[in-house]
């Protein structure tokens, strides 16, 4: 399996009465053989702005929502047999972070933008985390 993307984006509002900008979305496309994949992550960006504030001088040229799909991936690998994921308590943001090598991490986007892709056993090593199966 080969991860080909890795982004991530703030949602804007598509019409006035709705909530969507108060959210942010992180994507990873995964290969397997033939077949392509994206699965998203949707949460409360208020969640990265309170961990990013406790976190200075981390986040440099990327930031949690460019990673949070391939981390909850590593960390959780039943979440590949789902399209996408929706994280609304910030508790269970923090448990996907926890034990991640964030700067190893946020180094992966820009090695998939050089190399084309990267295989999730290689990302999972570069952050130093074993697969589990649940959380």
């Amino acid at each position: 399996m080969y991860i080909t993307m890795c982004r991530g984006y703030e949602l804007e509002k598509e019409m006035p009465n709705t909530s969507e900008d108060f959210f942010n979305r992180s994507e990873i496309t995964i290969v397997t053989g033939k077949t392509e994949k994206t699965f998203h992550v949707l949460y409360v960006r208020y969640f990265e702005e309170v961990f990013a504030g406790q976190n200075p001088g981390l986040f440099k040229d990327a930031a949690i929502k460019d990673v949070l799909a391939l981390i909850c991936i590593i960390q959780n690998e039943s979440l590949l047999k789902r399209k996408r994921f929706y994280v609304n308590e910030q508790d269970v943001f923090l448990k996907y972070l926890d034990g991640i090598n964030l700067q190893q991490a946020l180094e992966i986007p820009a090695h998939i933008k050089e190399h084309g892709r990267i295989s999730i056993k290689d990302a999972a090593e570069k952050l130093k985390m074993t697969v589990h199966k649940e959380i």
